[in-house]
């Protein structure tokens, strides 16, 4: 049986599966496991699913194989369990079948790729938060201040309305705070 894994990856621009799917069914997977979770991760429900559903002489295509993993350890990690599987695998972007001996070397050069695509994106991010550092700029959340916030709540005379208005957050950031503080209004 063919099976297809797609993955997109998680953030605020988020991606759709449909390239994926209409490539796999296209490829003739008969049944296609989609999940979305970052390509770094090394918890991937959806593939552990998949893994467990493939027998001996079973087929897994993905659309790419930087979907199955960003690092080349964890990708040539799973080549080596479904060869033990007795299942194959195929990549239908980079055009190869990871078990002949030249679609096992093509795999190991574009999981090495991925991997450095990771990294070098990982060190362009840090490399411009040292910049904005040594700007000046502050990073992160801005800090509020809960414990006037705290006092506002624990004197009565505010509504939480008028608490989170002054301390610019959310009920549930106050909730929070009161709860990391531990006081009552006693």
């Amino acid at each position: 049986m063919k099976y297809g894994y797609g993955r997109v990856s998680t953030g605020k621009d988020a991606q759709k599966f449909d390239r994926q799917e209409d490539q796999l069914k296209d490829a003739g997977c008969e049944l296609i496991f989609l999940e979305r979770v970052s390509g770094t991760s090394k918890n991937k429900p959806e593939l552990q699913r998949l893994l467990s559903e493939l027998q001996d002489g079973d087929e897994l295509v993905c659309v790419s194989i930087d979907r199955l993993g960003r690092s080349t350890q964890q990708v040539l990690s799973l080549v080596n369990k479904l060869e033990e599987m007795g299942v194959g695998l195929t990549s239908l972007k980079e055009g190869f079948q990871a078990n002949t001996p030249q679609g096992r070397f093509f795999l190991t050069i574009v999981a090495a790729f991925s991997e450095l695509e990771v990294e070098m994106c990982r060190s362009r991010v840090n490399d411009g938060l040292e910049a904005a550092r040594r700007r000046g700029k502050k990073l992160g959340r801005p800090r509020r201040d809960m414990d006037t916030a705290i006092k506002m709540w624990q004197s009565k005379d505010y509504s939480i309305t008028e608490i989170c208005e002054a301390a610019g957050c959310s009920r549930q950031t106050l909730y929070n705070a009161i709860g990391r503080a531990g006081v009552s209004r006693d």
